[in-house]
């Protein structure tokens, strides 16, 4: 059977011709780097016994120019894995954006959950230093050969000195690897806390939670650092266990050489050559146990990215549908958020015809904003279909669709970026006239005229903007493209009286061009734009229809009784005057 793969896996994978490259250098560099035994071979059994200074000359300035070459190589394979790691973050990044969005969308993030920091994780563990003893290590038995070559007992030491590193390296990753999983999972915790605390001060400040939330901060670093200090320790201990190991083994293989040398078996040189072809051969395993912490964090961020491209893959592309024009239909048997336990919908029916406008009403918790997402296609029915024209949502194209339908969110949120593009949705190619053609059908011209830079101001990086400015620049990102179904959910929260009439002409705009509006509401006055009416009580529909109709059957039900008393003048007053 064909399994799609994975994008993130692909992104590796694409790495390999340049990973191929790097082996040809490491393989350079290693045979080059036996140019210094060599060199010290010949000086202790050529150059001391026969006192010729041409020869030392000769093989310095050889030695020199290898060292050259060396260094050069060594450079241009750092540069190569700096822009391998580039490569695997532009490769990856979209798809694991994707991703993270469709996992959000469904509800299913965690507080810990944090991407773009595993994407640049994983990069930095291609450009770092730690990769590089692995396209080192496969030399080491060849250095174990030439140890061999210059005599069978430095060999054998050469072998079994590799071996307790190796077998130290892997108790290393035994007793490191829970506990760093555990640590990181801390720290993501204490650094979670402390993002949420910073961007919500003005909550902290004003409900005085300051001493308490920074309390519990510090108590979710403690046990953070608890936990990174133990691994700490245990990776150090091995670190400074295998350094101390090499420097002793360096040692005897140097007095292993010399009581060689003495009994006439082996030479001065090959004494000094087998330190260094030992300390050579011994340095990546050295390396990887001393960088260990950098390896797990990496392979941790690879396998979550993997996962998170599994759990949530990319949509196929679906068929290519016409514009609605028509109408829009609910038949909702049961609907809920994708990770509840329980429907917050259930038995909504509704039909909507071009130039309808209807108002969704209810008590705090009845289930407009989960109709408003049901609605805007962000979640599915789980019994039950929207239709566009006839079309479920869920067989559009999710970027078609986003393009007819306008949402305004009861939380606006503004990207960094600058009013012109917010507008315009970041599309990779604006048409000005749209944007225009919005911003002046929410009334909200005017007051991007006179901010500093007009549409170029950018928002982001200290730049303020009150609710009401967001609010009436998000309904014209809704409008942006004349969408056929505009769903606001508590579009009129933050508005004052010029913004609701703004509110309430962009509602009659989108009626005229014969679109259909639907707008969750707590007040009153956006009965006045609406010609029908959607009544839900604990997530069921209790009564749709005409406006004038339900109203006068139905508005002692729609709000709570414990605000009916202080409303029903008010609304008999806006009743009399939409007559």
């Amino acid at each position: 059977m064909f399994r799609k793969v994975s994008p993130v896996r692909k992104a590796w994978s694409s790495l390999g011709a340049g990973f191929w490259a790097i082996a040809a250098f490491s393989m350079a560099l290693n045979v080059l780097a036996l140019a210094a035994p060599l060199y010290m071979l010949q000086v202790y059994d050529r150059v001391l016994t026969s006192q010729n200074m041409d020869t030392l000359i000769a093989l310095t300035v050889l030695l020199g120019g290898v060292f050259l070459v060396t260094g050069l190589l060594d450079w241009i394979r750092q540069r190569m894995l700096n822009r391998l790691g580039a490569r695997f973050e532009l490769k990856v990044g979209v798809p694991v954006l994707s991703a993270a969005m469709r996992r959000n969308v469904q509800g299913n993030q965690s507080a810990n959950d944090n991407s773009i920091e595993d994407v640049n994780g994983f990069r930095d563990f291609i450009s770092g230093s730690t990769l590089l003893a692995f396209f080192d290590a496969p030399w080491i038995p060849v250095y174990i050969g030439v140890l061999y070559i210059l005599h069978p007992y430095l060999g054998h030491l050469g072998l079994a000195g590799a071996l307790i590193l190796t077998v130290l390296a892997l108790i290393n990753n035994a007793r490191s690897h829970d506990t760093m999983a555990e640590a990181a999972e801390a720290r993501r915790r204490s650094d979670t806390l402390y993002r949420t605390g910073e961007a919500n001060a003005e909550i902290v400040h004003a409900l005085g939670m300051h001493s308490d939330l920074a309390h519990r901060w510090h108590q979710l670093q403690v046990e953070a650092h608890r936990l990174k200090t133990r691994v700490n320790d245990r990776i150090s201990t091995f670190s400074v266990v295998s350094k101390t190991f090499r420097t002793g083994l360096q040692s005897a293989i140097l007095g292993l050489g010399a009581a060689l040398a003495i009994t006439g078996e082996s030479t001065a040189g090959i004494m000094i050559a087998a330190t260094i072809v030992l300390g050579r051969a011994l340095a990546p395993i050295d390396q990887l146990i001393g960088q260990w912490r950098s390896f797990l964090a990496a392979t941790g961020s690879y396998a979550k990215l993997r996962k998170l491209v599994h759990d949530f893959p990319v949509e196929e592309k679906r068929l290519h549908l016409p514009s609605p024009r028509v109408s829009v239909s609910v038949a909702i048997q049961k609907a809920g958020p994708p990770m509840a336990q329980s429907a917050t919908l259930s038995d909504i029916r509704m039909n909507l015809q071009a130039g309808d406008a209807v108002a969704v009403i209810g008590a705090s918790g009845s289930g407009k904003t989960t109709l408003a997402k049901m609605l805007a296609g962000i979640w599915m029915p789980q019994r039950g279909t929207v239709r566009l024209d006839g079309n479920p949502t869920a067989k559009w194209d999710k970027e078609e669709l986003g393009r007819h339908i306008g949402y305004l969110p009861q939380e606006v949120v503004l990207f960094d970026g600058t009013i012109r593009e917010n507008i315009a949705r970041f599309a990779a190619e604006i048409d000005d006239d749209q944007v225009l053609e919005a911003a002046l059908a929410a009334d909200v011209h005017d007051l991007i005229t006179n901010l500093p830079e007009g549409y170029e101001t950018r928002l982001g990086g200290g730049f303020f903007l009150s609710g009401g400015q967001r609010q009436r620049i998000a309904l014209a990102r809704a409008l942006y493209g004349n969408p056929f179904l505009m769903v606001l959910d508590e579009p009129n929260s933050d508005l004052d009286s010029t913004g609701e009439a703004a509110l309430h002409k962009a509602v009659r705009s989108a009626q005229e061009r014969g679109g259909i509006v639907v707008m969750m509401t707590h007040r009153p006055s956006t009965l006045q734009v609406v010609g029908k009416v959607l009544v839900l009580n604990h997530g069921m529909q209790t009564a749709f229809g005409d406006r004038d109709d339900v109203l006068r059957d139905t508005r002692r039900n729609v709000l709570p009784a414990s605000r009916q008393a202080a409303t029903d003048t008010e609304q008999t007053t806006q009743e009399r005057a939409v007559q």
